[in-house]
């Protein structure tokens, strides 16, 4: 018994002196590069680092979104990226296996906003077809002229912005921003007019500079409730609701359109019988009469107004209730019924309230 316990203890000893020796003649790879700061959307000029935690590997690299080999660039210096750019980096060193290659994509300033002018107008706001109630009985509305967002607002929009993308469906720059709040929606609004040299239109404890609003409410805020929106600043902002439907409607009650450009829903909305249950990238629907998409459906879009009962009486700009519970959201959105995505259709929903079919369309005012 001795003997075949001796024996089998040397077994074990010379199995593990195998096993180290096979691990000991094995060719290590190198560490994968990192890049700082990471790839996504910039307000401005950032200077990259490519390191291997490998040391002293060789890291070559390209910037058009090649495959990059040892012919390459070597990186010895930091990047200026200064306009949209794909990197592209694997690390190397004598006597170990090359590195897996890496991406990095950078996209550097605010993606451009498309505003469409609609002249200002008298209309009639409300239920213009069929029997109506005090929530959406029709009545005479005059409207100053001014600029609408062409499209939702992006992802890629609001990534440049706040440098993180809250949506639900991300993945896909081109799609509308989701999972947002009235709340959110001012601080977006200022600081992207900041960024862009325009008058801020929103202000807080008698500051147009969001930082000095403190942190953004989880739950409804007295103080961030009573903002006020200067509506002659050239800044950008959320359209009143009844801008909003002037623009849904094409600055005309003529054609009476059940929908943003069209009585047939399938042509100028995604909403829950056809959008496969997500949202949509930009601009695939039909415009409506202005040439502005999805108004109809894709996401709801917040509007200034607090939700009350209309006031029937003829109004100019009007910018609703003084005070309220809940904000005005426009337009249905991928998961709603078809008749949420009429142009009378009134939604509402606390301003702290955010879901992956709430997002934002921009406006300004003309001057």
């Amino acid at each position: 018994m001795r003997v075949l316990n001796l024996a089998l203890i040397l077994v074990i000893i010379i199995l593990t002196v195998i096993s180290c020796s096979k691990k000991t003649t094995e060719i290590l790879q190198c560490s994968t590069p990192i890049f700082s700061p990471y790839g996504t959307l910039y307000l401005n000029q950032q200077l990259v680092s490519i390191t291997s935690i490998t040391n002293g590997a060789t890291i070559y690299y390209t910037i058009d979104g090649s495959e990059p080999s040892e012919s390459s660039l070597v990186y010895n210096n930091l990047i200026a990226v200064d306009s949209t750019m794909t990197i592209k980096a694997f690390a190397t060193k004598a006597g170990m296996k090359k590195s897996q290659t890496t991406t990095a994509t950078y996209i550097i300033g605010v993606p451009q906003w498309e505003g469409i002018l609609v002249n200002g107008g008298t209309f009639t706001m409300g239920k213009t077809q069929g029997a109506s109630t005090a929530v959406d009985a029709p009545h005479q509305v005059t409207i100053s002229s001014f600029y609408i967002g062409k499209y939702e607002v992006t992802q890629g929009e609001w990534s440049a912005i706040f440098g993180s993308n809250p949506s639900n469906f991300a993945g896909d720059l081109g799609r509308p921003v989701e999972m947002v709040n009235w709340y959110l929606a001012l601080v977006y609004c200022n600081k992207r007019s900041i960024a862009e040299s325009l008058t801020p239109v929103y202000s807080i404890n008698n500051t147009t500079n969001p930082i000095g609003w403190g942190q953004i409410p989880n739950i409804s805020n007295q103080n961030w409730n009573n903002a006020v929106c200067n509506m002659n600043a050239n800044g950008y902002r959320l359209p009143t609701e009844a801008e909003w439907e002037y623009a849904a409607r094409g600055a005309s009650n003529t054609p009476d359109y059940l929908y943003s450009g069209s009585n047939d829903i399938n042509s100028v909305a995604w909403y829950v019988t056809n959008s496969n249950g997500s949202t949509r990238r930009f601009g695939l629907k039909q415009a409506n009469g202005l040439g502005i998409y999805d108004m109809s459906g894709n996401v709801w879009e917040l509007c200034w107004d607090w939700y009350a009962n209309y006031n029937t009486d003829p109004a100019n700009n009007p910018t609703g209730p003084a005070t309220g519970q809940t904000k005005v959201i426009r337009g249905g959105c991928w998961y709603g019924l078809g008749d949420y995505s009429g142009v009378s259709h009134r939604g509402y929903k606390n301003p702290s309230y955010k879901d992956d079919g709430i997002g934002i369309r921009l406006c300004r005012s003309s001057m």
